[in-house]
């Protein structure tokens, strides 16, 4: 009896383990296909090559049909894009997958540090996102002083779109008020003359909020087989594309009703 308790003690962790690596994976910018590679991988490598492995990008499921079946569910709630995770995660699944036995415990404290670890600030990404977006500007021929205002419009943006997103877990809301922001910015400047053209302050500043990564995903879902995931991240890329236009949208019409002129 303690035998079959111990051995299903030990799946229990080694299940926990395996979900917590995909969950690390999905909140941080990994694919579907890839999380559930990995994580076969690294139970296929406990002896457990009859686990069953569902991934979504909000939910990630790790279980088995046998008699002393175990199944463990994990909703994810919050996604980025975090290549530094990815790769320590990375580095310690093939780590752990090459051991014969491990430390659950110890496996999930090194779980843990890698889930907490942050190398720059929130205020530093959005430093970097308002200088890619001013270098983008530039690139279409911007007056240094357009691309400064990008780089300021910018920053605010993210900053509006992120508490509005902490206080309202969803990231459309958070992107039409950003985005109208940016369309009442770009005009202002543009109207009072600290601006040469409202079109480089409105399209720079969206740039760090346009969904690429996802749709990128999307596609890789796809071509992999994975078309809950696929369709799922299409639906999300469409949804904060059209929350932009919604945002800017909005920004020309109350500055047209209000008596202001577009011009660009």
């Amino acid at each position: 009896m303690e035998v079959k308790l111990g051995l299903r003690e030990k799946k229990e962790s080694i299940y926990r383990v395996a979900l917590f690596m995909g969950e690390i994976l999905l909140k941080n910018g990994g694919e579907t296909s890839k999380v559930e590679q990995l994580c076969r991988e690294f139970c296929d490598s406990k002896k457990y090559s009859h686990v069953t492995i569902f991934v979504t990008p909000t939910v990630l499921m790790i279980g088995d049909d046998r008699a002393d079946g175990i199944t463990f569910m994990k909703g994810i709630k919050d996604r980025t894009t975090n290549l530094h995770k990815l790769v320590l995660i990375n580095q310690l699944i093939l780590k752990l997958t090459e051991e014969t036995e491990i430390d659950p415990s110890r496996a999930l404290l090194l779980l843990k540090k890698i889930d907490r670890y942050e190398i720059y600030s929130i205020l530093t990404k959005q430093i970097w996102a308002g200088i890619a977006s001013a270098s983008f500007v530039m690139i279409f021929n911007a007056t240094p002083k357009d691309a400064v205002i990008t780089f300021v419009v910018s920053i605010i943006s993210l900053f509006i779109s992120s508490f509005i997103s902490k206080m309202i877990p969803t990231v459309v809301l958070g992107t039409i008020v950003a985005s109208f922001f940016i369309g009442i910015s770009g005009l202002f400047t543009k109207h009072y003359g600290m601006a040469t053209s409202n079109y480089f302050i409105i399209v720079g500043s969206i740039l760090p909020h346009l969904p690429g990564v996802a749709l990128t995903k999307s596609v890789s879902d796809l071509v992999s087989g994975d078309f809950l995931s696929g369709n799922s991240r299409i639906t999300e890329s469409f949804l904060i594309a059209t929350s932009i236009g919604i945002g800017v949208a909005g920004a020309l019409n109350v500055w047209v009703k209000f008596g202001g002129v577009i011009n660009g």
